[in-house]
């Protein structure tokens, strides 16, 4: 980012009259840059000492900002230019470094498989898998698993099911991707249930969890980066059906 830019006196005035005063003559305000970045400003820090043709050359240090210059830094160069009536004109040579910030990536929701129930399902979009709980004897039960959002914070979900069965938790490592989710759904006491799952990541398999009868399902990731990231589906009493979240990557 780099161009130059002329503000007269008023103005800049008023830029400074909003700035809070550090030490010294130092303060901090924002800057506007004009129609093209109009929901933008980037914040300057610096000395506001004037010399003697009433606004000062020298530099100001760019501290961040708001909408697209949030995370800019660099420096202004300011060169008093002329004096026209009460106003003073001032060039101002901006150079500055803008961290190109990646989106978030959204995720695909696959499946359901399974039967009916109650829906279930996670509302902060998820970006990685940390560990899944499982409940399961002749069935899977109940299903939680905790995973980090877009936003980087840690969030659980569940558990969605009954309480049956023996508990068993999945530990993924911070490298150590789900790449791979089979299992199968079918009648139990009347009821259409998930009736086993297997977890694959990329260092081991886990299961099968459940003893398996009726309609296979399986879900392999078949990009290397992608990933198995989360889960939505219905239960009851058991956990009725199954969907993924995967972060294609």
């Amino acid at each position: 980012m780099k161009s130059t830019i002329s503000l007269v006196r008023a103005p800049y005035r008023k830029l400074v009259d909003h700035g809070k005063p550090l030490r010294f003559p130092c303060r901090s305000f924002p800057c506007c840059l004009g129609e093209q970045f109009s929901k933008s400003t980037i914040q300057v820090m610096g000395i506001s000492g004037l010399s003697g043709n009433g606004v000062g050359d020298g530099e100001w240090a760019i501290v961040g900002g708001t909408g697209e210059f949030a995370m800019a830094t660099g420096t202004i160069s300011r060169n008093f230019l002329e004096r026209r009536g009460d106003d003073n004109i001032i060039e101002l040579a901006i150079r500055g470094f803008l961290p190109l910030v990646q989106p978030p990536r959204s995720v695909v929701k696959i499946g359901p498989w399974g039967g009916v129930g109650g829906e279930q399902d996670i509302t902060d979009e998820p970006w990685r898998l940390e560990s899944i709980t499982l409940n399961s004897a002749e069935v899977v039960d109940a299903i939680a698993f905790c995973y980090i959002d877009q936003t980087n914070q840690k969030r659980t979900a569940g558990p969605w099911g009954g309480s049956g069965g023996s508990s068993e938790t999945i530990e993924l490592g911070p490298s150590e991707l789900l790449k791979e989710v089979s299992g199968t759904f079918g009648r139990y006491h009347g009821v259409s249930v998930i009736t086993s799952l297997t977890f694959v990541t990329s260092v081991r398999i886990h299961g099968p969890f459940g003893e398996g009868a009726g309609t296979s399902f399986n879900t392999p990731i078949q990009n290397n980066s992608g990933s198995i990231v989360g889960f939505f589906g219905r239960s009851a009493k058991y956990l009725n059906t199954i969907g993924l979240y995967v972060n294609p990557a």
